[in-house]
This record gives C-alpha cells, structure tokens and sequence, in this order.
C-alpha cells in the first residue's frame, strides 16, 4: 500500500495565472511527491484553469462559478483532502525544500502547534514582518498614523519582529498571515475552518485566534524563506479590496472584542485618515481620501447588518 499523504498544499486562484504556475512549479519541485495539491480558482476569465489541467494534471482542481472569496475557497480545499497537514499557499508566493520541510517539522516535533510560518521575502529579497499582534482599536490607528518610528514597544503595533529562541522559532505570536501558513488539520477539527464571513482579509487572523482561544501555538520560524510578491489579486480591484479589508477589520473586532470595540476603531481611524487628506501633499492626500471613503463605506456596510456570527461554518 501507498502511505497516507503527509500534507495537503492549498492554492487559492483569482486571474493569477503566471504566478500560479510559478508556485505550483514551485511545489511540484520542492514537496514530496506524495503531497496533495488543491488549486481552488475562484472564477479565473484568464485561462489559469486550462493552463494548470494541461500542466500539472496531478493537480486537484476546484472551479467556482464565482468568486467565492479566500475562506471559502479554502475550506473547499481542506474537505477536498485528508493530509494530517495543511499548508496554505497564495498564488503568488513560492516555496523551497527548507520551507516545507522546516514548518512540517514544526508541527511534527510541537504537539501543541497549531500553525506555523516562515519568514517572507519579496522577488527582491527584502523580508516583510509577517508576525503580528490580533487587532484592537488602538493598535491598526497607532500604526496607520505612522508614529510607530518613535517606540519600540511590540505591543502597540500590529505588525512587529519576532523574538527567535535557541531553535529559531517564536511561538508566542499571535497571528501570521496566510500567504504561506501549514495547519495542522486535527486542530481545525477543534476550532473550526475558516470563517466564511469574512470574503478577504482578516479570516487568517480569526482562524488564528480562535487557534490560541484553545490553547494552541502559533510557530514563526526564521530559518525558512518563502518568496511572496503581494496584492496579485487584490490589486485588481483596489477600491472594493480596500474597503473589505476595512470590513473585516470591523467583523473581527465585532466578533472577538465588542460593538464599542468597532465603533472606537473607525471613530480613530476616521480622525486619523481625516488628517492626512488634509495635511499631505496632494498625491498622498488623495490616497488618505480614497482610504477614508473607503472606511466609511466599510462602516456603512457594517452598520447595514452584515456583522459576523459568533459561529463558524
């Protein structure tokens, strides 16, 4: 008999068809070949579907008459599968031999692990801080103001460095994004899959906090690299992007803090962008005003009934 498949790679696709084959190129090199590969393409009109069955038919391909949004589109995948591991993969991010290695170690030598990360370079080499802390009020207005320069203190910020110990890793984060993150699946058995609510943005920080709620670990690990280029989809819609992830800022604080918690968040970030469209020069005024548009309709939507359930599908 064939042993069990170790680990399920997950892709989610939206008109990503050049990256997309480049992370699969990237997976079929580097994982076992064993591994579950799910693309799940959420309504492509660029050909990737056609491109990825004449390329990789090993490759498992879920079609969505429509874009179903990054949670869903996930959960599709996991079901689709049954490796013990789960790793999430964008589109556009690429994996190496140490990476999937490394945070399937991760996992496999921490039982109390939940999900693990890496370290995040972009196609240049420079790295972007992938660890954060779960949002609050005051933290996402502290760092969109831009005064995070003037302190050192981790807590205030959303994004900060992690603290490696002797192995190399910080499992005391609270959250790593999605764009390159290994699940273990029996702890999504106890918490749940993604919340389906939340179409983009945020459903990686739920999933994660729901994750430490039950006492499991979040892993960064600073001795595997992936490459992620960022925003290949969401850029294609900026505006609508920009105010979902406002959106789901306002769902996630509505979910796991208070009401008052979304009112506080938007009424800072309200003065704060208020601020910049005034005071900026004028190209980035008009973005701060853009932005601000986009928070108020955020809030609108919010305001209209669209809240999060305490439940997750």
């Amino acid at each position: 008999m064939k042993p069990s498949p170790q680990v399920a790679v997950v892709v989610v696709s939206y008109n990503t068809r050049d990256d997309l084959l480049n992370c699969l190129a990237s997976v079929i090199e580097n994982a076992p070949a064993d591994t579950e590969i799910v693309v799940v393409d959420n309504a492509s009109t660029d050909g990737s579907l056609d491109v990825v069955r004449q390329t990789y038919p090993r490759v498992i391909v879920i079609a969505n008459p429509a874009n179903m949004g990054f949670g869903v589109a996930c959960n599709q995948a996991i079901r689709a599968t049954s490796a013990p591991l789960i790793l999430l993969l964008n589109s556009d991010a690429a994996i190496t031999p140490q990476s999937f290695q490394i945070l399937r170690d991760a996992l496999n030598e921490n039982a109390k692990c939940g999900a693990a990360g890496c370290r995040i370079v972009n196609r240049a080499g420079a790295e972007a801080i992938n660890t954060r802390n779960f949002l609050t009020p005051l933290n996402q207005a502290v760092e969109q103001s831009g005064v995070m320069g003037w302190t050192s203190w981790k807590y205030l910020r959303r994004n900060h460095l992690p603290t490696l110990g002797y192995d190399g890793q910080d499992c005391s984060v609270d959250w790593i994004d999605g764009a390159c993150l290994m699940v273990r699946r029996a702890a999504l058995d106890e918490v749940g899959l993604f919340d389906e609510q939340f179409f983009m943005y945020s459903e990686d920080e739920d999933l994660c906090f729901r994750l430490r709620q039950h006492g499991w670990m979040i892993c960064y690990s600073g001795s595997a690299t992936a490459r992620h280029r960022g925003a290949a989809s969401t850029s294609q819609n900026g505006f609508d992007m920009l105010r979902q992830f406002y959106l789901s800022q306002m769902l996630f604080l509505a979910k796991h803090r208070s009401r008052r918690a979304v009112f506080l968040y938007a009424s800072a970030m309200k003065a704060i962008l208020f601020l910049k469209s005034w005071l900026h020069e004028d190209g980035r005024r008009a973005v701060a005003r853009e932005q601000l548009r986009a928070l108020r309709e955020a809030k609108g939507s919010w305001l209209s009934g669209n809240e999060v359930s305490t439940t997750t599908r």
